[in-house]
């Protein structure tokens, strides 16, 4: 656990069958952007457009009751604060992959989203959550962690296109950008 601040008082807990109420209360009704309860990038795009909503909801329970830790919550207190998705790269196949980077697949984990609640945000929260996601991720045999966050260059993105967070927040806790695709999204690496 790690403290922003003399107010904060952060701690971490993998996603489970017996905290998944933290989990959709973060996200509410709204499954946090459209009903994607962070299943967009681990279901085929047609399978994620037609269960929005419930679907994705009930899509995201069945994988945390089937014994599998599709990420971590983060609780300030005993209140949940911020959500991180993560997990191998097989878990995500619709996620971009670079031409010119070499994937490590197996050994490679993906952040792909990190959630903090409206009323943490701007706090510190995403930055203690990535220090913590760097250790939890070299438990787990990890070698590299990888995002494909924001470009850092644009200062305004609505919250909902900046799920993965801003490629600065990355840079503070040692991330190191192996690419620049296109959709302005760079891949971003951590070596364990």
């Amino acid at each position: 656990m790690e403290a922003l601040n003399q107010n904060n008082h952060l701690s971490f807990q993998a996603l489970n069958s017996a905290n998944f109420k933290d989990f959709e209360y973060l996200f509410r009704e709204k499954g946090a952007c459209e009903g994607c309860w962070c299943m967009q990038c681990r279901l085929p795009t047609d399978e994620f457009e037609a269960s929005k909503g419930e679907g994705n909801r009930l899509a995201m329970k069945a994988l945390v009751e089937s014994g599998r830790i599709p990420g971590i919550i983060v609780y300030n207190d005993n209140e949940p604060v911020g959500w991180c998705s993560l997990g191998n790269r097989e878990d995500f196949p619709r996620l971009p992959k670079s031409h010119e980077v070499k994937i490590i697949d197996e050994q490679t984990w993906i952040i792909s989203c990190l959630f903090i609640r409206k009323d943490w945000r701007r706090r510190g929260i995403k930055r203690t959550l990535l220090k913590h996601l760097i250790t939890y991720c070299q438990t787990k045999g990890a070698k590299v962690l990888e995002s494909h966050q924001c470009n850092s260059s644009f200062s305004k993105y609505p919250d909902n296109f900046a799920w993965t967070g801003i490629e600065k927040a990355y840079e503070a806790v040692g991330f190191v950008k192996v690419d620049e695709p296109l959709d302005k999204r760079p891949i971003m690496r951590y070596h364990l």
